[in-house]
């Protein structure tokens, strides 16, 4: 089975270093394209806008598989040469993969938050999350602060996408994060700060889906395993260079 690695005309330089990276480590089981790949075939896309758009409706309809590369859920690489990227199957949300190396990128987490005094952190999405998908995060965000109030008399503390105050300053008064994905939600859990979330969004396994919960939002036990199951869909460019890419495509 050949995996097509799809570069993006509008963010060719970042995009080529990717599928370069992946390419490298793929021993003989990818090609690289420019744009889309030929139809009904298997590829990696970067992103949620742009040719993610123009080419992910097609392949759900065509049941084509398909991978998402996108920032990592710890060290984010950002478009950089250095960090991480997430790679997960058909769509945004990450498998949870058991018997993950627990001491690759180990990380602190706080207990988790007793419910008391505090606010509800609104962290809003970016316009394009999802798009590719269907997914109308400006209908999402228009409705979502008065769903809120009608759960809740607690003070919403609104965090727009781009927001320059610290994500840490802004859990430190939180009762609970309500988002739809952003990586916010992951940041949270491990602060110990609970997550009402989308099912899409990567923390949803150590959170609540429902408002209904938002008093008593669920603080699940795992976050260990949960941790290292997310850290095992994440790779630099070295490590895809590398070949460590290549089994969890193949998986």
């Amino acid at each position: 089975m050949t995996i097509w690695l799809c570069v993006t005309p509008e963010r060719r330089d970042k995009t080529r270093r990717i599928m370069e990276a992946l390419h490298a480590g793929g021993r003989g089981m990818t090609r690289i394209c420019e744009g889309s790949p030929p139809r009904g075939e298997p590829f990696v896309v970067w992103g949620h806008l742009w040719l993610s758009e123009r080419i992910v409706p097609q392949a759900i309809a065509d049941d084509t598989p398909w991978w998402l590369i996108d920032n990592g859920y710890h060290l984010p690489a950002n478009g950089e040469a250095s960090g991480y990227y997430a790679i997960t199957l058909r769509g945004m949300t990450p498998a949870l993969l058991a018997d993950c190396d627990r001491n690759r990128l180990p990380v602190r987490m706080s207990e988790w938050k007793e419910p008391a005094d505090g606010y509800v952190l609104l962290a809003l999405p970016g316009a394009g999350t999802g798009q590719m998908m269907g997914m109308d995060m400006a209908q999402w965000s228009r409705t979502i602060e008065k769903r809120i109030r009608q759960r809740t008399d607690r003070q919403i503390v609104i965090r727009e996408k781009g927001c320059k105050r610290p994500l840490g300053q802004d859990l430190a008064g939180a009762h609970v994060l309500v988002t739809h994905s952003s990586k916010a939600a992951i940041a949270a859990v491990l602060a110990g700060v609970p997550v009402i979330v989308e099912p899409t969004c990567a923390a949803a396994p150590m959170g609540s889906t429902k408002l209904a919960d938002i008093e008593r939002p669920r603080r699940p036990d795992g976050r260990e395993a949960w941790w290292a199951s997310l850290m095992a869909q994440q790779f630099t460019l070295a490590e895809m260079r590398a070949g460590l890419a290549l089994p969890m495509l193949r998986a």
